[in-house]
């Protein structure tokens, strides 16, 4: 088997030659064409590294020692190490057994005035508490009120929106909250940055708030009733929700507004 190690090797080693190269290699009387493509050399190396790594597999095999016959084997009989067998011995006669009865004893032993040792254990740890449990900090109201979107008719003014990141919020031209007005404005419909109806009977938390609106990417209008709820966004990144109130007038709707602190 040795005799193979020594080609495997060189085999590999001009493979790895030509991989690298990419010119014809001719080594030890192996010779390897030229290998113009990358894919090619790839394939050539990866047969290079097996062919050296299989030369080094089988030269380690070669070297170590056979466990074959090097234990030497002992007989449970007595025999030598070479096999030869030893002479049995004589058994030898026990000596003769002599009952002895020991005297009577005439002494009383003195009482026991040992003292026991004292306890080794080690005292009881006193009982702990369990850690309390590490909840979510809570994220904290900004702003809480009414805010009242009109169509700015009773004004003049064309600012008919309110922005929800000042405390307290600021009249703006659309802002995060306002009412849809294409061709004139209608309380029921309400566009902001970001708004999405809050489908669920109770108020969201925040966190539910987000998952909403994370779910429900670019939609900027929500319709809305008396008592609908809804979810918003604001241009500085804060979150909020909205109960829509009753119309106070053509052209304008109330809404019960929070918005949370950003955590």
């Amino acid at each position: 088997m040795i005799a193979y190690i020594a080609p495997l090797w060189i085999f590999g080693v001009g493979c790895l030659v030509a991989s690298v190269v990419g010119k014809a290699v001719k080594l030890g009387g192996v010779e390897i064409p030229a290998i113009t493509t990358t894919r090619a050399q790839l394939v050539v190396a990866l047969v290079g590294v097996a062919a050296i790594v299989l030369g080094t597999v089988l030269f380690q095999h070669e070297g170590s020692p056979s466990a074959a016959g090097s234990s030497a084997v002992v007989s449970s009989g007595g025999s030598s190490v070479n096999g030869a067998s030893a002479p049995p011995q004589e058994p030898t006669p026990d000596p003769p057994h002599t009952p002895t009865t020991p005297p009577p004893s005439t002494t009383t032993p003195p009482p026991s005035t040992t003292t026991p040792p004292p306890s080794t254990e080690p005292p009881s740890a006193p009982a702990t508490e369990p850690p309390a449990s590490t909840a979510p900090a809570a994220v904290h109201v900004r702003w809480q009120g009414t805010l009242t979107l009109d169509d700015g008719s009773a004004s003049g003014s064309p600012i008919t929106g309110w922005s929800l990141d000042p405390v307290p919020p600021q009249r703006a031209p659309l802002g995060d909250l306002g009412l849809a007005c294409q061709l004139s404005c209608e309380p029921g419909q309400i566009v902001g940055t970001t708004v999405v109806s809050w489908s669920g009977s109770a108020p969201p938390q925040r966190e539910q708030c987000v998952a909403l609106l994370n779910t429900h990417l670019g939609q900027r209008t929500a319709d809305v009733t008396p008592g609908s709820i809804a979810c918003f966004g604001t241009d500085g990144g804060r979150v909020g929700f909205f109960t829509a109130g009753g119309t106070a007038g053509a052209g304008r709707q109330t809404l019960a507004v929070t918005v949370w602190e950003r955590p």
